[in-house]
């Protein structure tokens, strides 16, 4: 099909509306998409001026617009087109958690906000005794010594025990039984903490957090106040990425998608989607819901220690990237509905308007791939190409 023009440059827009997917940009410049379930959408719409024929410059009884009309055009370009979901983010170490202290007494030294302690490293001090941090999924909930019952917070003991070096040299098994070699392994312990060497842990002495090491994010304790209750917060001792998600992006992002993290200075790091948690509703009218939120790993080898440097930040998050070299391309708005479920251009050409049916690829920054067009005695479309797009 071709209508036929008389090639004059024009800085006025032309005034007719085309049947084009003009929504289509918004979107494409936050997601990377392909070109199934389009057409539909294309179809719905009907904007006033393109009639029921379906052809350019149409009324609703076909005829031809006025011979004033002037198509507006871009050229088709071949470029690198990278598509992605863009995400304003936050680096951060996590949501702080509350140290239930021992409630032995008065708290005699802390840590300092930003420290690191690791496994066996001291939490905090009570009536001048350390209180010791150990990795479990459980908190030790009773003293643990010769005669104790078996149970899991004794392998969990010896465990911590034999991760700190201290059963080297005994004939001691991680199990459930406290042995006299399990109390052997204790005072060794206590030895090298410089604590009394009784072969027991006290409740409350250690402190099970499941994790190998915590950040101290905040004190919640001054020196001489009880211990009872909690006595810090603390988080995860790495950066990671998190960026609240709309209902259909939660949908959408899946565990797993590559993400790059540019920060503040323009640096990038390579990280994965490492949880996508749910949305909470409002329980009443007075709370607010909380959104899906991507939790986003940083898997780039120097990754955590580029972004220490920056510490806890803004940043931009781009998920589900992919990337086509030397893309043939086209505003998306050039697109029009040829068909139940295929595309098509109207491309300028010698003062003509010629419509080309085309396949479509990679969508994005509001322009699509395609992949393959002409045929039906049409030329295929060429860098360079003057494609009619919506005004």
């Amino acid at each position: 099909m071709t209508r036929r023009f008389e090639p004059v440059e024009s800085a006025a827009p032309a005034r007719r509306t085309r049947h084009r997917v003009v929504a289509l940009a918004a979107t494409a410049v936050i997601l990377g998409l392909a070109g199934a379930g389009l057409v539909g959408w294309m179809q719905a719409v009907s904007p006033s001026g393109f009639g029921a024929s379906g052809e350019p410059g149409s009324g609703g009884s076909g005829e031809p617009g006025g011979a004033s009309d002037r198509p507006v055009t871009r050229p088709a370009e071949r470029v690198t087109l990278t598509s992605g979901l863009l995400l304003a983010g936050t680096l951060s170490y996590g949501d702080p958690m509350p140290l239930q202290g021992a409630g032995w007494g008065m708290v005699t030294a802390l840590p300092v906000a930003g420290e690191v302690i690791g496994i066996g490293g001291r939490l905090y001090e009570a009536n001048g005794v350390p209180i010791v941090l150990f990795r479990g999924a459980r908190p030790f909930w009773r003293p643990l010594e010769l005669g104790v019952t078996d149970g899991p917070d004794v392998r969990q003991l010896e465990q911590n025990l034999a991760d700190l070096g201290f059963t080297a040299g005994l004939d001691l098994d991680v199990d459930d039984t406290f042995t006299a070699n399990t109390a052997a392994a204790v005072k060794a312990w206590q030895a090298a903490l410089g604590v009394e060497r009784t072969g027991s842990v006290a409740l409350g002495a250690v402190i099970a957090v499941d994790a190998p090491s915590i950040r101290v994010d905040s004190l919640a304790k001054t020196l001489g106040e009880p211990d009872g209750g909690a006595v810090l917060e603390y988080t995860k001792t790495e950066l990671h990425g998190y960026a609240d998600l709309t209902d259909a992006q939660e949908r959408e992002i899946a565990t797993g998608t590559p993400v790059t993290v540019t920060l503040k200075d323009g640096t990038e790091v390579a990280g994965t989607v490492a949880a996508v948690e749910p949305s909470v509703p409002a329980l009443d009218d007075t709370a607010k819901a909380t959104p899906a939120r991507a939790v986003v790993d940083l898997t780039a080898p120097d990754g955590q220690q580029v972004v220490a440097a920056v510490g806890p930040s803004t940043v931009r998050l781009k998920l589900g990237d992919q990337t086509v070299d030397d893309a043939l391309v086209v505003p998306v708005t050039a697109l029009v509905a040829d068909g139940d479920d295929g595309y098509a251009l109207d491309v300028l050409r010698d003062g003509e308007v010629v419509r080309i049916p085309v396949e479509i690829g990679l969508i994005a920054d509001a322009r699509v791939q395609i992949t393959s067009s002409g045929g039906g005695g049409a030329d295929p479309l060429e860098a360079g190409d003057a494609v009619v797009v919506a005004s």
